[in-house]
């Protein structure tokens, strides 16, 4: 599980590299958004099967949230 979120998290840094690479920048935002969702899920599932504390998901999922705001603002001023 760690192994994946941790993938999955990089997925999401290398998008954000790439998307301040690109003109057209819409397309790798929507993606990002993709794995920003799937990144939720694991760290939801993660509590879920206790691999984390209620505490540990609560400061994640804040964060996850502030990261989908920006992305979500990032996102409008693209479209």
């Amino acid at each position: 599980m760690g192994q994946q979120i941790e993938k999955t998290f990089l997925e999401i840094l290398g998008g954000i590299i790439q998307t301040n690479q690109e003109k057209n920048k819409l397309p790798y935002l929507k993606k990002i958004s993709v794995e920003l969702d799937k990144l939720r899920i694991l760290i939801r599932l993660s509590k879920d099967l206790k691999f984390i504390s209620i505490r540990q998901y609560e400061f994640v999922a804040e964060k996850i949230n502030e990261i989908g705001k920006m992305l979500g603002g990032w996102i409008k001023s693209c479209g």
